[in-house]
């Protein structure tokens, strides 16, 4: 991020050298993928084998599945709607795939928006089945498997344990939110990584 350098939240001191090259390397992959390296992956730093894994599966479920972004966003916040971290980063994205006020308001109460589509409704239901930790019911199965290949399923489950995990570690590791101009250059680069 032009600007702006990462300071990794941890004691360097304790890696060795060939420890504090990798994570060097892993960092400014991150940084080329993500397009700087936030809070919540300078915290995980701390574990650099687990960071170069967590920032593997970041990777692929934010820029290598098949879905929408506006899919993508609708299951993140779903995950995220508890976590001022993630609901932070995330909001604005998802009103910039063009998710309502109103919608995000009902995703960040645990209800599915009812004035979207029925791809988008079997997403949320979907979605909020797998935060719960309950077995999918059949009905939402089924409408899942009418509007997604098989494959956009595995996408979606592995998004949304993702961000599963994303929520876990910002809440059990206290992970403090980005400064307002730091967010700004992430939803800025996100559009530009997109498209949009």
């Amino acid at each position: 991020m032009p600007g702006l350098e990462w300071t990794v939240i941890s004691d360097k001191d304790l890696l060795s050298a060939d420890d504090e090259a990798r994570l060097d390397a892993m960092l400014q992959r991150i940084a080329e993928s993500h397009g700087y390296v936030s809070n919540l992956m300078q915290t995980v730093a701390l574990a650099p084998d687990g960071l170069a894994a967590f920032a593997a599966l970041a990777t692929y479920t934010r820029y290598g599945s098949r879905l929408a972004e506006r899919q993508k966003q609708l299951a993140i916040l779903i995950a995220l709607r508890d976590v001022h971290y993630g609901w932070t980063h995330h909001a604005p994205q998802a009103r910039a795939a063009g998710v309502t006020e109103d919608q995000l308001q009902r995703l960040r109460e645990g209800r599915t928006p009812r004035d979207m589509g029925a791809t988008e409704r079997a997403l949320c239901d979907y979605a909020f089945e797998i935060t719960a930790g309950r077995r999918v019911p059949s009905r939402v199965a089924e409408q899942m498997h009418a509007h997604f290949s098989p494959r956009e399923i595995v996408d979606i489950a592995l998004l949304v344990a993702h961000t599963t995990s994303v929520a876990a570690l910002a809440i059990g590791l206290d992970v403090p939110v980005e400064a307002p101009e730091v967010l700004q250059f992430e939803l800025d680069w996100q559009q530009s990584r997109i498209g949009g």
